[in-house]
């Protein structure tokens, strides 16, 4: 690895996603009636406090089609083979829409919360990566000041700046030092008045280190995207068929000028207290939007063309670990390449869901329940976080 742009590296390995700004929004939205409400479905045991039952059971994983942002990307470009090259790629992680079964468990109504967290390092002294750093000797040819302790900290575009370019993450992201989960913008920053927000700034070890202290565990991301759709198969959105609905946000999303300018048309510019979006017909709040969820699969932008091959029931990803050079690399080409002599762990990608306050419709649009990405453990985010789930009791009937 090379450490002498390890903090740009790192920011621009940090997702982003999208929403809607003021104009784009608008070709998206359309009205549709109101959500039916439902009744939650009942487990073979009363659900533990904060957690709700996701029912086992058949569905519909992935997406075959443009979420509705594709001509965005393609504005400007004329040469045809480009065209058809950005056309193939757009979500490609996403392919191809197939079956899966999991059985059913409990999760999480909410995304575990700074007061949740605190608890837990109450208890145990627990430090998360971004209060630790990173040790020199496991990288011995970093320099001193990528070591420190700290977290990848959204931070606006001194200038303004297009997301489609290439390189341009590099311009809304900062590798911060002293960023943690107790100072989620950084130094300075503080969660006093954020204790009902969902914890960020945490890799995938603490997440689990966090579940296994709750006696939980993290979910498969089959079993997220389960969780996600609510009972309701195929929908683009967790609510539906548009981005909005009946004009109202349904998620906390980047509304404006991505990245240049937030409107905050929803009262949040960064993270927002769970439960402040309506929750899902399974009882889950904040599957889209608020900040993305770590899962335990390995991600793999490939994995779906190889799992319908051998298909499983509660399948729990790919066997082998990726970089996010790897992953690129299998992304754009098709062809993995072999992983460069001592990456450490931390290096080893892990499956995000659900996208983030930085979600915006002009860029990557992944508050949807389909979309796919991942958290690097080597540098944490400030828009990542986590939810547990729980299996039900053995000796007890899984519906």
């Amino acid at each position: 690895m090379n450490f002498t742009k390890l903090s740009l590296t790192l920011a621009s390995i940090a997702f982003c996603c999208v929403s809607c700004d003021s104009q784009k929004s608008d070709q998206a939205t359309q009205s549709q009636g109101e959500p039916e409400a439902t009744q939650l479905p009942q487990g073979p045991v009363a659900a533990p406090q904060g957690m709700v039952w996701i029912p086992g059971g058949t569905y519909w994983r992935g997406n075959n089609d443009d979420p509705g942002n594709l001509q965005i990307f393609l504005e400007g470009v004329t040469d045809a083979s480009q065209r058809r090259r950005i056309a193939h790629q757009h979500f490609l992680e996403e392919r191809p829409q197939h079956q899966v079964a999991v059985d059913g468990f409990f999760m999480d109504a909410t995304e575990v919360t700074n007061r949740q967290f605190a608890k837990f390092t109450q208890e145990t002294g627990y430090l998360t990566q971004a209060e630790r750093g990173l040790d020199q000797k496991d990288f011995p040819n970093a320099p001193a000041d990528a070591l420190l302790p700290g977290a990848n900290v959204y931070t606006k575009p001194e200038e303004a700046v297009n997301p489609r370019s290439n390189g341009n993450a590099w311009r809304w992201w900062a590798y911060t030092p002293g960023a943690s989960w107790r100072h989620p913008e950084g130094p300075g920053s503080s969660i006093e008045d954020k204790m009902d927000h969902p914890v960020v700034n945490v890799n995938y070890y603490d997440a689990m280190a966090y579940a296994q202290w709750a006696g939980k565990r993290l979910p498969t991301e089959a079993e997220w995207e389960r969780a996600a759709r609510g009972g309701h198969e195929k929908r683009m959105y967790i609510w539906g068929s548009q981005v909005k609905h009946d004009g109202k946000w349904m998620a906390n999303c980047f509304q404006g000028d991505f990245p240049n300018a937030s409107v905050a048309d929803d009262g949040f510019h960064l993270s927002a207290p769970v439960k402040s979006y309506p929750a899902n017909d399974y009882g889950l709040y904040d599957m889209a939007g608020n900040v993305w969820e770590i899962c335990s699969d390995y991600f793999n932008p490939r994995f779906y063309e190889d799992y319908i091959l051998n298909p499983v029931k509660n399948p729990q990803g790919p066997k082998e670990p990726l970089t996010q050079m790897q992953s690129s690399a299998l992304l754009n080409t098709g062809t993995c390449p072999p992983a460069q002599p001592g990456m450490h762990e931390l290096s080893h990608l892990r499956v995000a869901r659900g996208g983030s306050f930085l979600c915006h419709f002009s860029y990557c649009l992944r508050f949807r329940p389909a979309a796919r990405h991942y958290s690097e453990p080597l540098t944490p985010a400030h828009h990542t976080g986590f939810r547990c789930v729980m299996d039900a009791p053995k000796d007890s009937t899984n519906p």
